[in-house]
């Protein structure tokens, strides 16, 4: 077989007889012939005497092939069998006659085959200097292996040895040697350098093959080998002082003296600047080392002008243009190295990036010096990472860079980070190219591969050469060792011949890109192909490039010189700006290596993690596209290749999968066109996904011409038709796909259909025409290019991002900076592309005083904020102040401009932290500065950071910015950032969706005091709810119920399937007029949830009532029970109050989650309110999280590169993260290992069954260290999922790994990890620090399992989940679960500063409601139950109360633990004597006991207070610092006689939107509502407000003993009769002191006045606010009234008239009306006054009039 590819390859050859290596006719190839060859022969008694002697006559034909002499050949000959013989040695036989005597007379040993030990003599004994080996003198050394049988010993390791040396080992089996053996012995590959033959008289035969491959090998060595030379140029500061300039001096001269300066040798140049450039000598003035040396000696400094600026730009646009050309004397052109060497004594008084970016990019390595200039500079001009702050070192540090040769290049964090893939370079090797440029070829190439993480579990490589004729040198598979292939690489054989590039890439696809060489698509690992060639392709390379690109090779084309731009465009994948390179030299190949090399990292990365991911959540954004009506147009004119044809159908295919099909939701249809167009299928004529796909692929192609102007006029109609079959205005979009130009004329009919209202995206193929495609679309951003049909599935992304993104960023507030870089690297233009992309992503958002807010800031060496978030409102006013920017110019302090911007995200400087933050940074360049810790900081704020890197960003820092590669763009040009407007402003979409899944009933208030304009208000609200849901049979169903005196079911759930037929009917509606029996409503509503009347909660479809309300119930008492019975039943209640509303009604029928409570105060604001409603629907809408049976194994890395502190913190993060599970025999059971360099058991599922015996387990283990073996353990934690252990895969129970490490393995990952998940496991990976994503996505399977943390502090935000929503429908798996780790920690503070000094007084002395409800409240609060959707275990939170003076100083101060009863009461019975204050030194305090004791997720902050006792801007200054230093929420509780309880709130933060809930220690279900603030608070820091699963309010308790009954009290209606007389209501406990007097007259419209016998009380209870706000305002004083019941209080409505609440509304506008709401307004509250305003006593005057007139 091997002699086989042998022959074969030297039929390619130059087949010249065995003297080429010693006649005159030799090659150009080879031109001289310099080598140290030793033959080791097998002497062992298998081969006898007669093929010894064939052994023997074979060496003698090959002696007499070469050249032989001491400095020529050198031979020498070892034999072995048992063990080695020293026949002779290189430097023994100097002359050919004596070298063939000796051959001829070594004698035949006989033994066994000991080959390994022969070979480590050859090494020791042979490859020698005393030996005579020249290896020192970089001569080739090669050896040849001869034998005929199995080794007794291993040869593996001394053959790696050897080789190591550097080697050349060529392996000869004879008749049943070991082939395995033979290619362990020889280099690879092994057709070149193994050779197989059947007997030993084949020997002979095999003389002139081996030769000639010898031959070529030792010149390819001998180039390899050969010293590299450079030129150098030195470019000097003029103005530098005398003494520099003798250093300076001093360097030259010694640097002429210790390298090879000549006319072969190096070369060197020598320039001054000042102002202007002075050449002293070009690189070819002098040909010897004396010449140089004396014009060195010669050099004197140019003495500069006073003033005379010091142009270092200038001076390095002038080196190169003139300084490395071929007439300057440059070799660049030979392969020869180009060195420029920069010594500057100041920074550069003009513009030095640009010029220092154009001569890096001829190719010139840039060495910059410093004796002066700041290292800023010094590093802007230089090539990395050759910058130096001094001189000091000068000559020993340039030796070491110019006599280096083309080394290892160290791995960039792009590479190390794309470890996986399968990469060919597929390399021109034609006539055309030449000697000299190929070993710039090479060089090129090594340079690549060495950046590479090369092994066969990692990244392979390969190799193919063509010419006239394709031929694999290296296959996927054929090395594994990455020093031998760059060895390999640096002797790559040049042949010359034709271009046939085409037949190249067919090779490559069938022969190399195939399972057999090693391709590794099968496993999911991208396929790579990198085209390298000089000129035009002498057959067709469009057709093979498709195919190769059909089938999943990215293909990267690189041209040089005459290389056919066109040609290359062909071959590469789309886009072509980011896979075709082209330079004009071979000598410009170095300075392509960074680009190309980045750019194929990154997008291994990148299509391998973040595309998955993207792509996902286009896919699921494009789901809440609810309508759309979509066509498409394609061409199937006679010019489109049947396989062009079908890859149209593809693209139609997975475009229509991306989006929910269906009559009602999104429909396609599809026309064809050639000369006429014909309709395929209309939009009605499917209506599932499946079928349309059906429908598609039966679509044929006939052929014709090209009318795309008569196909766009016939799609009018279509459109037409579109809108009367769905009834409405749908969105409308036609995607119109052609190869070639419209011979008719296209931009009117375009025109007439964009009129219509049709978004219209052209895509041109091949041939079209683009000035056609933009008359199409209208819209340059809608139009698309692609050079082949294969291309339309990358571009499918883009196009459905632009559908989906329509309206994306609307409804979403939140605040968005951006941070541009503004040096002067960027040219102009560029600049105003950025300016552009900013402007473009704010007309796509919802700008807002309440919606999107917009701040952006620019930077360089400085920063410069061109507006705040907080400044401008309004699109044209921001993009009029982008228009007006100045660029700055200077370096790129990246890292120092976002320390700066962080603090714009603050509350103070017009933030807002409630809501979602991004920041998108856009640089263009390496920053001078460290980026990791400024951007964590801000991370770990809550901002989201997306970072844009453009021309010569670090991608490795562009990670390091976003924290993740999905918020992470590299691209090569400004004109690329237009491609991701929509990316940028469709990743504000928040992650609520659209409501998808659930049964809501509307129960609408319809009594007489809603207007028709009123009710009018009432329609458009609930028909904005109808269109933020996803309407269908399966998907949300709408009811509704209007009720006044009666209730009456006008539709219900299953009457109406659409959205169109439920808005018709919500439009339909007619108020029935009437009282508000809203009681007897929600009773008769609970039914219409039934199976009967369409309800699903037997599905588990969430139930939803909305009830909307303009005033008090009639039948107010009868709220509770029908109430209680909706939630018993799993109905969600959300009251939706207007106008005169009464709140504790409100919270009543919500269950008293005021979440689910909304308020306006007119009828025109309802119409907005939808807004708030959508994001709680949308949480209480998600599918219920159940946490079902599961084996769940965790394996921990326990290796040495985790310290101690991080090995205990990840401990409790596993043992808290196994608390959020139901732990038991039966249902959740548990597994644990660890692993380092060894496998280490700790317990099986069977072992615990508790969940308090697992976690005492977990912290009791102790840590071993060592390495990371991951492939190991994951093959080892195999044993935990058999039935043995506890497993209960054969009972179908949910097989779960939890895998978590900090680095990367030591060991293969691919296979151990493919053997788990094959038996079922789902495995989830968690990577904590500098991990690389490619390995854990090989062990997970998908990026859906797959987290990452920046430290091990980051644990407990993880929530790892089983991603369902990317799931098709009907494949969901039957047992999925969320995984979550969240820790709590609540610490309790108590502000009563009011105290009487008396001996014996406790903390809650004085506080009898603190008394009763502080026990209440550390109960609730101490777990919190469903977060994160966990079911119902609750995570159990750690609880701490401390006690401060006024200077902050501890009084008592508990530890953060469980909850204790006996705690609280310890606590309720401190003796305290001293006020407590609620001062800036309280809350410094609280802040040092959580910086010092608490690292949990969650950090909250309750204050029990009597008012505040400090100026309250200087508390919401230390609050906004306790905010920062990581608390989660601060929440106060006012307390019996607080002096003003809207001031507390405006110092607490984190409570989002239940601050319209203010806290006080009296108010209902007090620990209740604490319970729910911090469950929020909880689910937003731990969840990013994930789905909530928390149960419903429990029922109220019974009422207490009836009280005393009111007497003299009349109630007079004043509108309308009387009405009739309550019977007296049941009594609860002792009420608050009453307001006396004799009951009024019921008033119509629920508002009342109660007049007494002496003395007038006006109460309003209830009002927008959740307060109950209560006010009594005396006349004269009257007889004392009797108590009245709490209950009674609450129960019974008293509401001020439409005057009062007009009053109350002003009155209170200064004082409640400032209360906090998020943290917005801040500076507006600060100007304020906490008194009443004039007006406001003059309506309280009018109120006591009111009350005096009677």
């Amino acid at each position: 077989m091997y002699y086989r590819y042998f022959t074969i390859y030297v039929s390619d050859l130059f087949l010249f007889s065995y003297t080429a290596c010693s006649s005159s006719e030799v090659s150009e190839f080879l031109p001289s012939n310099v080598a140290d060859i030793v033959f080791l022969i097998d002497g062992s008694s298998s081969i006898g005497i007669s093929n010894f002697n064939e052994i023997r006559q074979f060496l003698r034909s090959v002696v007499s092939g070469l050249d032989i002499g001491a400095d020529k050949v050198r031979v020498g000959v070892a034999q072995y069998s048992d063990e080695p013989y020293q026949e002779f040695l290189l430097n023994d036989h100097m002359d050919k006659q004596s070298l063939l005597t000796a051959v001829d007379t070594f004698q035949y040993r006989t033994g066994g085959t000991e080959t390994g030990e022969a070979i480590d003599f050859l090494l020791n004994q042979y490859f020698t200097e005393d030996a005579g080996s020249r290896i020192n003198q970089r001569v080739p050394q090669i050896a040849v292996v001869i034998t005929d049988g199995d080794s007794a010993d291993d040869v593996a390791a001394p053959a790696v040895r050897l080789r190591q040396r550097g080697v050349i080992v060529f392996a000869i089996g004879v008749g049943k040697a070991n082939p395995t053996e033979l290619m362990d012995i020889a280099n690879r590959p092994s057709q070149r350098f193994m050779f197989t033959i059947d007997n030993y008289q084949a020997l002979q035969r095999l003389t002139d093959g081996l030769l000639q491959t010898v031959c070529i090998s030792m010149e390819d060595q001998r180039q390899a080998l050969a010293e590299k030379f450079a030129d150098i140029f030195f470019l000097v500061d003029s103005g530098i002082s005398q003494s520099d300039f003798q250093q300076i001096r001093s360097i030259l001269v010694r640097l002429t003296n210790q390298l090879n300066f000549g006319a072969s040798a190096h070369h060197l140049g020598l320039a001054q600047y000042g102002q202007d450039t002075r050449v002293e000598f070009l690189l070819n003035a002098f040909q010897s080392k004396d010449e140089i040396q004396g014009a060195v000696k010669r050099f004197r400094q140019r003495r500069l002008q006073t003033n005379e600026p010091r142009n270092l730009g200038a001076a390095l646009q002038y080196a190169s243009a003139n300084f490395f050309t071929s007439a300057a004397g440059s070799r660049a052109d030979q392969g020869y190295r180009q060195y420029l060497v920069v010594l500057s004594g100041k920074d550069s008084d003009d513009e030095v990036y640009k010029q220092s970016r154009l001569i890096k990019a001829e190719g010139v390595t840039v060495v910059g010096m410093s004796l002066g200039a700041s290292m800023n500079e010094i590093r802007l001009i230089s090539t990395a990472p050759y910058s130096y702050p001094s001189i000091s070192n000068a000559v020993p540090t340039l030796r070491s860079i110019v006599e280096t040769a083309v080394e290892n290049a160290t791995l960039s964090g792009d590479c190390k980070a794309a470890k996986f893939a399968d990469i060919v370079f597929i390399v021109d090797e034609s006539g055309s190219i030449g000697v000299a440029n190929f070993q710039l070829v090479r060089a090129f190439l090594h340079s690549i591969v060495s950046r590479l993480e090369i092994n066969q579990t990692r990244v392979r490589v390969g190799i193919v050469m063509y010419n006239d004729r394709p031929t694999a040198q290296v296959y996927l598979n054929t090395f594994n060792n990455k020093d031998e292939l760059l060895k390999f690489i640096k002797i790559l054989p040049y042949h010359g011949g034709g271009t046939n590039t085409g037949a190249a890439l067919k090779f490559a696809l069938e022969s190399v890109f195939i399972k057999e060489q090693g391709s590794r698509k099968d496993k999911g690992i991208q396929q790579v192909a990198v085209v390298i060639t000089d000129g035009e392709s002498q057959d067709n390379v469009s057709q093979p490039a498709t195919d190769l690109r059909r089938a999943g090779v990215t293909i990267y084309s690189v041209g040089v010189k005459d290389a056919n731009k066109v040609q290359l465009v062909e071959m590469a994948s789309h886009p072509p700006n980011k896979h075709v390179f082209i330079v004009d030299t071979f000598a410009k190949l170095k300075s392509m290596e960074q680009s190309l090399q980045k750019i194929l990292c990154y997008n291994i990365i990148r299509q391998a993690v973040s595309v998955n991911t993207r792509r996902t959540g286009i896919k699921e954004g494009c789901v809440q596209t609810d309508e759309a009506d979509i066509f498409f147009l394609i061409d199937h004119s006679g010019s489109i290749h049947p396989t062009d044809f079908q890859d149209m159908k593809k693209f139609i295919i997975e475009f229509l999968h991306t989006f929910r099909i269906g009559p009602q939701h999104i429909r396609m249809g599809v026309t064809k066109y050639a000369d006429s167009p014909n309709l395929e299928f209309d939009l009605t004529t499917y209506s599932d996904a499946k079928s349309l796909e059906k429908a598609v692929e039966e679509i044929r192609q006939i052929g014709g011409g090209t009318e795309t102007g008569r196909a766009l006029e016939f799609m009018g109609p279509c459109f037409d038709r579109a809108m009367a079959s769905r009834g409405h205005k749908v969105p409308e979009y036609l995607v119109v796909i052609t190869d070639g130009k419209s011979s008719d004329e296209v931009k009117a009919p375009a025109e007439k259909l964009r009129s219509q209202g049709v978004i219209v995206y052209s895509i041109g193929v091949k041939q079209a025409d683009m000035k056609e495609l933009r008359e199409i679309s209208g819209d340059p951003k809608r139009t698309f290019f692609v050079n082949n049909f294969d291309a339309l599935k990358p571009i499918k992304d883009d196009i459905i991002t632009d559908i989906c993104s329509q309206d994306a960023c609307k409804d979403i507030p939140g605040d968005v900076l951006f941070l541009i870089d503004s040096s002067t690297s960027i040219e102009s233009q560029d600049y105003d592309k950025m300016k552009d992309f900013m402007k473009s992503v704010i007309r796509k958002s919802f700008i807002g005083r309440n919606e999107v807010h917009v701040g952006v800031m620019q930077f360089s060496t400085v920063q410069k904020l061109e507006f705040p978030l907080n400044r401008f409102y309004s699109k044209e006013e921001m993009s009029r102040a982008i228009d007006n920017m100045q660029q700055i110019g200077g370096g790129t302090h990246t890292g120092e401009a976002i320390t700066f911007v962080s603090q714009y995200f603050d509350a103070s400087r017009g933030g807002r932290p409630d809501l979602r933050q991004r920041l998108v940074v856009i640089t263009d360049g390496e920053a001078q500065d460290e980026v990791k810790r400024p951007a964590a900081a801000l991370r770990a704020k809550g901002v989201l950071v997306y970072a844009i890197g453009v021309v010569d960003a670090n991608t490795t820092q562009l990670l390091e910015i976003s924290g993740s590669l999905d918020r992470m763009y590299d691209e090569r040009d400004f004109d690329a950032l237009k491609d991701l407007e929509n990316f940028v402003c469709a990743s504000h979409h928040n992650y609520c969706k659209k409501t998808e899944k659930a049964d809501i009933i509307f129960l609408v208030d319809g009594s007489t005091s809603i207007t028709l304009q009123k009710f009018r208000n009432m329609q458009k609200f609930m028909e904005s709810m109808v269109n933020q849901t996803t309407v269908g049979k399966d998907l949300t169903r709408f009811g509704v119920i209007l009720y006044s005196n009666d209730p009456k079911s006008i539709f219900t759930l299953n009457q109406y399937s659409s959205k169109k037929e439920v808005l018709k009917a919500i439009s339909g509606l007619k108020s029935p007029y009437g009282d508000t029996y809203t009681g007897k409503a929600l009773g008769y509503s609970l039914q219409f949830f039934d199976a009967q009347h369409g309800g699903r909660a037997a599905l588990q479809v969430p139930q939803i009532l909305m009830v909307i309300t303009d005033g008090d119930a009639t039948d107010r008492n009868s709220l509770v029970a029908p109430s209680v019975a909706l939630r018993n039943s799993g109905v969600s209640v959300f009251s939706i109050g207007v106008e005169g509303a009464n709140m504790t009604q409100l919270q009543i029928m919500a269950g008293y989650d005021t979440s689910k409570v909304f308020y306006v105060d007119n009828f025109e604001a309802l119409e907005t309110l939808y807004k708030n409603i959508t994001q709680v629907l949308c949480k209480t809408t998600k599918p219920v999280c159940q946490k079902q049976k599961a084996d769940l194994v965790f394996l921990i890395d326990q290796s040495g590169s985790i310290n101690s502190t991080d090995y205990t913190v990840m401990k409790k993060f596993t043992t808290e993260l196994i608390r959020s599970f139901k732990v038991s025999e039966d249902l959740v059971r548990v597994g644990l290992a660890q692993f380092s360099s060894k496998f280490q058991n700790e317990f099986y599922l069977n072992q615990f069954y508790a969940e308090q015996a697992i976690s005492q387990h977990i912290l009791d283990m102790r840590q071993l260290g060592g390495g990371t073996k991951i492939g190991l353990a994951l093959d080892s934690i195999r044993e935990y999922f058999e039935a043995s252990r506890g497993c209960r895969r054969s009972a179908g129970i949910s097989q779960n790994l939890v895998l978590i490490t900090d680095g990367e393995s030591q060991d293969d990952v691919e296979d151990a990890a493919d053997r788990l998940r094959a038996m079922g496991i789902e495995v989830f990976a968690i990577g904590i620090g500098d991990i690389h994503d490619l390995e854990l996505l090989q062990i997970t399977g998908t990026p859906e399992r797959l987290f990452t943390v920046e430290n091990f502090g980051s644990l407990e935000r993880i929530n790892l989940q089983y991603y369902t929503a990317s799931i098709p429908a009907g494949k969901k798996p039957k047992n999925f679960f969320f995984l979550s780790g969240c820790s709590i920690d609540i610490v309790m503070g108590f502000d009563i500063s009011q105290r009487r000094g008396l001996p014996g007084e406790t903390l809650i002395s004085g506080h009898n409601k603190l008394q009763a409800f502080l026990p209440e409240i550390a109960h609730y609060v101490s777990s919190v139950p469903g977060l994160c959707c966990t079911g119902t275990d609750p995570i159990r939170t750690n609880i701490a109360y401390r006690v401060v003076g006024r200077d902050g100083r501890p009084l008592y101060d508990f530890n953060l633990e469980g909850y204790s009863e006996d705690v609280v009461k310890k606590v309720m019975t401190l003796s305290l004597t001293e006020p407590t204050y609620f001062n800036t030194a309280m809350l410094k305090s609280f802040g040092e006991k959580f910086k010092a004791q608490s690292g949990a997720g969650v950090k909250v902050l309750l204050i029990f207070s009597d008012g505040l006792d400090e100026d309250v801007m200087k508390l919401e200054e230390e609050s906004e610092l306790l905010r920062q230093s990581g608390v989660s929420a601060l929440l106060t509780v006012a307390l019996e006689g607080v002096r003003d309880a809207a001031q507390l709130q405006m110092v607490e933060f984190g409570r989002g939107f239940g601050y319209r809930l203010p806290l006080s220690i009296g108010m209902p279900s007090i620990g209740s509502t604490i319970l729910k603030q911090i469950d929020a608070v909880s689910d937003r820091e731990c969840c990013n407000v994930m789905c909530k699963c928390s149960g419903h309010e429990g029922i109220r308790g019974s009422r207490g003993l009836p009280g005393s009954k009111v007497n003299k009290t009349r109630i007079f209606k004043l509108l309308g009769k009387c009405g009739d007389r309550g019977s007296p209501g049941p009594s609860g406990p002792q009420g608050v002191q009453g307001c006396s007097g004799q009951r009024g007259l019921k008033v119509q419209q629920q508002h009342y006045i109660i007049f007494s016998s002496s003395n007038v009380i006006v109460l309003s209870c209830g009002s927008r606010d959740a307060d109950a706000v209560c006010l009594c305002l005396q006349g004269a004083r009257g007889l004392r009234g009797n108590r009245v019941s709490s209950a009674l209080m609450f129960s019974s409505v008293w509401v001020l008239t439409s005057i009062q609440a007009q009053i109350k509304s002003h009155f209170f506008s200064d004082v409640a009306g400032r209360r906090r709401r998020g943290r917005t307004g801040r500076s507006q509250r600060r100007t304020g006054t906490d008194t009443p305003s004039a007006q406001s006593i003059t309506h309280l005057h009018l109120l006591v009039s009111l009350q005096k007139s009677g």
